[in-house]
């Protein structure tokens, strides 16, 4: 169910808080937008819908670090299972706002969905693993030719296994994937019914816990290790919902700065509010913190990279124009 969030502000009657924004119009043929007018805004008024899921645990970072705390407008989160079915959401204007890994927002690219890819954040990608059993006689990548590998389409996982196999100079042709959600996967790589899976944490954390898998391939080794907020292109264009993101994505900022400086706390805080293992969760927060970064050229240039290999290996229809997707004016 949605949680619904007032602030202390708002239930004193102090919430007309008003804000100049730029609100962004429609993209031109550069993929560049151009400021409406600015004008004042009252965020009492506002709802701002976002999507969150376990391996990003928004609400669990901003509740454990207090940054929901005197919110001047309303937060509704809806859990979804996986980056795809976010970038779906905000496309649907079911959400204004979703933080995914490297690929959906490809994917959604892809699909011309309706949202604009508003920031970026870094990770190691050590996290973001091909994992095996540990008394697999599988030792490397090469050696998944004819195996069957669960991952989740669309997914980073699902780019990682791309870049991995073609590093490794076999394609998705030589393997064979086996599309499932996230916590799906992991049954069926615990069952022996896939001989390997393409994860991300925590499940990687998870796994490597609970059944001693063994990383073969890591993402920090092929692929990119960025997220992005992706936001839906009609919450971008209204002046209440495009204020209201810019306080929130300044709030994570805040909280990955807490969480990273409180690293015992964090980590303790999240396998509570999760039901995952102390062990899984401190790995996890270990090495897959997400830190935001500046959206610049470089990192649209690496997704572009990582677009037209999966546009080569025909995996998503022609050829994505990633930077039209991108909107820079919330990056600060």
């Amino acid at each position: 169910m949605p949680v619904k969030l007032r602030s202390t502000r708002s239930r004193l009657g102090l919430a007309v808080l008003a804000v100049s924004t730029l609100v962004l119009a429609a993209c031109g043929d550069d993929g560049k937008t151009e400021a409406a007018p600015s004008g004042p805004v009252d965020l009492s008024t506002v709802t701002l819908k976002v999507g969150d899921q376990k391996a990003i645990s928004i609400e669990v970072l901003l509740k454990a670090s207090g940054q929901l705390d005197n919110l001047p407008y309303k937060v509704e989160f809806s859990t979804f299972t996986a980056g795809p079915p976010l970038i779906e959401a905000a496309s649907a204007n079911g959400i204004d706002l979703a933080q995914t890994g490297n690929t959906p927002v490809i994917f959604g690219a892809a699909s011309n969905a309706d949202i604009k890819i508003i920031g970026a954040l870094e990770a190691t990608g050590k996290g973001d693993a091909v994992l095996v059993s540990k008394d697999s006689p599988i030792k490397s990548v090469a050696d998944l030719k004819g195996k069957k590998v669960a991952v989740t389409k669309g997914s980073s996982a699902n780019a990682n296994l791309l870049l991995q196999l073609k590093k490794a100079r076999l394609s998705l042709g030589d393997i064979e994937p086996i599309y499932l959600a996230p916590a799906d996967g992991y049954a069926s790589f615990r069952s022996g019914d896939v001989d390997a899976l393409s994860i991300w944490d925590p499940y990687t954390a998870i796994a490597e816990q609970e059944v001693g898998a063994r990383s073969i391939a890591s993402a920090e080794t092929a692929a990119n290790g960025y997220n992005f907020w992706a936001a839906s292109a009609k919450a971008v264009g209204d002046a209440g919902k495009a204020a209201a993101i810019k306080d929130f994505l300044t709030r994570y900022a805040a909280a990955t700065k807490w969480s990273s400086e409180n690293l015992d706390v964090w980590s303790a805080k999240y396998a509570e509010l999760t039901a995952i293992s102390p062990d899984a969760s401190k790995v996890t927060w270990t090495r897959s913190i997400k830190y935001p970064t500046a959206l610049t050229d470089k990192i649209v240039a690496s997704e572009q990279e990582i677009a037209d290999a999966f546009t080569d290996a025909k995996a998503i229809p022609g050829k994505v124009d990633f930077a039209k997707f991108v909107d820079k004016n919330f990056s600060d």
